[in-house]
């Protein structure tokens, strides 16, 4: 079996203002596959504070992980240990969405 890895994905700068939705580029990548143990580390460049909580928009957070608010150059990390396929979004900015999918 492979080591564990860490996977990074960048908030872009912008994406506190609407628009990115339209290209799903409010995180980069929005969608990533990963293999159980394997850690996504969230990394802000934008100026602007964010979160990134599991869940949806439209079902709110699911409670299986939550960076709280990100300022400007934070980060967050979490360690997905069970498969299956995680949604997430800022709660600061619902249409910022994103998915990973772990093996």
């Amino acid at each position: 079996a492979a080591a564990p890895k860490t996977v990074i994905v960048d908030i872009p700068v912008g994406t506190a203002v609407p628009g990115c939705e339209e290209t799903d580029e409010c995180f980069a990548p929005p969608h990533i596959t990963i293999n159980a143990g394997d850690t996504v580390e969230w990394v802000n460049i934008d100026t602007a504070a964010h979160t990134v909580t599991g869940g949806s928009p439209a079902d709110g957070p699911s409670g299986v992980f939550d960076s709280s608010l990100l300022m400007a150059s934070g980060n967050y990390a979490f360690t997905f240990d069970e498969a299956g396929s995680y949604d997430y979004f800022c709660m600061v900015h619902p249409w910022m969405v994103g998915s990973v999918s772990v093996n």
